[in-house]
């Protein structure tokens, strides 16, 4: 198993970033061979900053987790890991898509989208006018309606219709920047990523990129196993989100939170039951996934 914490320096992490750090962890050190990476996704370099990316290497090691490749500080992730160092190998996925037929321009803005359609799908406008492929337009995917298949070890199987729910979804920004979906896919390639733990929000995103790796016929992807785990929510029901407030871990851990409450409300968010965890090593004892039947943990 080679899997990979994959943050976004956008926000300091919350609560919700280090149980997904942990489950990762749990199973890859689980494995008798797992490897773990750590890939910070800074493609969107318009709000990544480096109070955000040390605040990501504090976390981990707060935690007491420990990876087998990746950057160690803000200067070496910048010297050596930064996405913006892997920007031709995205031109080279996007050269090759347009080559194909599959792209076309659009100069559609989020507003006209939703102008166009209450739920924010793509109506797909502008996928016959052969816009050109310039600065001021967006580039778009044409997407198809045929299902895709996820085969997830936490959710099961499941059948989605990109085409339904990420209509032409974009692959350039107007700005010029690559979108996630094909930056993130193109690095989990050449990582060798096998194994990749993510938020059920992120299941049709994972579905894009299976419809993207298609396109591109990167066979390695068409290996990868995936686990879409549950998210934690707020009071009101919806899903955390970074910020620079109080739901952060930087604060939580300035405000004297310990590793150890940490690691129990991990262990009774997936339990169901208040549990005690004094050490991170008792989390290894858990079996994540069930031999006879990979849909559902087995605790």
């Amino acid at each position: 198993m080679r899997t990979r914490f994959a943050p976004t320096p956008s926000g300091y992490l919350h609560i919700g970033n280090a149980y997904s750090f942990l489950l990762t962890w749990i199973l890859a050190r689980q494995s008798e061979d797992g490897q773990i990476l750590l890939r910070i996704d800074d493609i969107d370099s318009t709000r990544a900053r480096d109070e955000y990316i040390e605040d990501i290497f504090q976390t981990i090691d707060w935690l007491g987790l420990d990876y087998d490749q990746g950057p160690f500080s803000v200067d070496d992730f910048k010297k050596n890991w930064s996405q913006e160092l892997r920007y031709h190998r995205y031109q080279q996925a996007f050269d090759k898509l347009k080559e194909q037929g599959d792209l076309f321009a659009c100069n559609c803005s989020r507003k006209e989208v939703f102008e166009q359609s209450p739920s924010g799908l793509y109506t797909g406008k502008c996928r016959d006018l052969n816009l050109p492929f310039s600065s001021d337009n967006a580039v778009r995917i044409k997407t198809t309606p045929t299902p895709i298949l996820l085969e997830d070890l936490f959710i099961g199987d499941l059948a989605i219709d990109v085409d339904a729910v990420m209509k032409d979804f974009i692959i350039r920004r107007k700005d010029g920047l690559f979108s996630y979906q094909l930056a993130s896919l193109i690095d989990d390639e050449d990582d060798g990523i096998d194994f990749i733990v993510r938020g059920e929000d992120l299941v049709e995103s994972s579905a894009a990129q299976i419809f993207l790796g298609n396109k591109l016929e990167l066979e390695n992807f068409e290996e990868v196993e995936f686990l879409h785990h549950p998210l934690l929510v707020d009071e009101k029901g919806e899903k955390l989100s970074k910020s620079d407030g109080a739901d952060s871990i930087k604060a939580l851990r300035e405000g004297g939170m310990t590793p150890q409450e940490i690691y129990s409300g991990f262990a009774e968010f997936y339990l169901g039951e208040e549990v005690e965890i004094t050490h991170i090593e008792q989390l290894l004892d858990i079996d994540f996934i069930e031999e006879e039947d990979e849909d559902e943990f087995d605790f």
